[in-house]
């Protein structure tokens, strides 16, 4: 990993301009800290790329998710060479607002499909400058969250909310609902929300409705229809609008994309 690269990374921790900071930046051997250190956390993962889209470096562990068996590999390759049009395409959105505006995507918590399932993941992307001010690509950190006292630690509050949604969500629930499970206003429960997860509550519970659905598309042979039902959708209108608008794909092309994965992998 470059020294700017680490600079970046170190930009949002303290002042860089510190002397000793500074000092100790400009010394440093490049490929000697960063690295060893992201993958000896668990469900941690870094990505450098350029302005391209290619990537530059990576940790082993980055490396790994996307199916390689080494940083190499990778290397050189981009989103589209690695990962389903659909999400390659939205990692290529946000790739393109960073680059463009110069602004960093902080902490954005959001679903991303994982075989029959769907992962939490948490990404930060900071633009990364030349010497002469000019942005030459991106750095990034994804990692995986789950639910823990640390997420709810500031409003512990959210933590009742969530529970109260995974355990009904296959019924219709209200704002109004989560706030009298957490003893909070609708308003309280609309703004931590955005705080918590940059999703409102409403979109929160479709997206868990959404991981449900997606469990029982590949682990059973029910119609769309009675899997759109039991996982609190209206009917299989409502299902496959929400999988058009947060998946990008439609629940049909969702089973059959995971039996031609099977298929494969028998």
């Amino acid at each position: 990993m470059s020294n700017q690269v680490i600079h970046a990374f170190f930009a949002n921790v303290v002042d860089k301009s510190a002397p000793d900071l500074k000092l100790f930046l400009e010394k440093l051997q490049p490929g000697q800290m960063l690295e060893a250190l992201f993958d000896s956390i668990p469900g941690a993962f870094y990505f450098v790329k350029n302005l391209d889209g290619r990537f530059i470096t990576c940790s082993l562990s980055f490396a790994k998710t996307m199916g390689a068996k080494s940083v190499e590999e990778v290397i050189g390759k981009n989103d589209h060479d690695f990962s389903a049009k659909f999400l390659a395409d939205a990692f290529v959105k946000d790739d393109k607002r960073v680059i463009e505006t110069g602004r960093s995507i902080i902490n954005r918590v959001e679903l991303v499909p994982n075989e029959n399932s769907l992962d939490w993941l948490s990404t930060t992307k900071i633009p990364l400058y030349d010497k002469d001010g000019s942005i030459i690509g991106l750095a990034g950190i994804t990692r995986k969250t789950s639910d823990s006292d640390e997420l709810y630690q500031d409003h512990p509050e959210m933590q009742k909310i969530v529970a109260f949604i995974r355990q009904h969500y296959r019924d219709k629930i209200t704002i109004a609902d989560m706030a009298d499970a957490a003893g909070i206003s609708s308003s309280t429960v609309d703004r931590l929300f955005r705080k918590t997860f940059g999703i409102t509550p409403a979109m929160y519970a479709r997206k868990i409705r959404l991981n449900a659905a997606c469990r029982k598309i590949c682990e059973t042979d029910e119609d769309l229809s009675t899997i759109a039902i039991a996982c609190g959708f209206s009917d299989q209108t409502n299902m496959t609008r929400a999988f058009r608008s947060d998946l990008k794909i439609t629940p049909n092309r969702y089973r059959q994309r995971f039996q031609d994965q099977n298929l494969k992998i028998a």
